[in-house]
């Protein structure tokens, strides 16, 4: 019989016994991704390079606080090793558009 925690039934017995024990067994395989996110809506960010930098500041007359901002610890960005100014470049893809790009500065906050 289950037993009953905070208003949800809980399993109890053998069969909870069972799955975490094949839980503890499974092995987790490494993929070829650098990105600990790969879903297709989630789209492909990649950090800058100082002449990308320069090259955005100049193409479009702005300076780093003009740019739209993005958390350190944003789950898409924290496997790039960034730091607060660093200048994150985001790939979405459209179906209609086909490849839109966007900026973000990093900020710790």
């Amino acid at each position: 019989m289950p037993a009953r925690m905070s208003g949800m039934d809980v399993p109890s017995g053998p069969s909870t016994l069972k799955v975490n024990k094949m839980a503890r067994k499974k092995e987790v395989k490494k993929t070829k991704d650098t990105s600990p996110i790969s879903h297709d809506l989630i789209p492909i960010h990649e950090k800058c390079t100082e002449k990308e930098k320069k090259e955005l500041f100049e193409k479009y007359y702005i300076i780093h606080q003009e740019l739209p901002k993005i958390h350190m610890s944003d789950p898409a960005i924290r496997h790039l090793e960034v730091k607060p100014g660093d200048i994150i470049k985001i790939k979405r893809k459209d179906p209609k558009a086909g490849i839109s790009i966007y900026y973000r500065v990093v900020i710790n906050e």
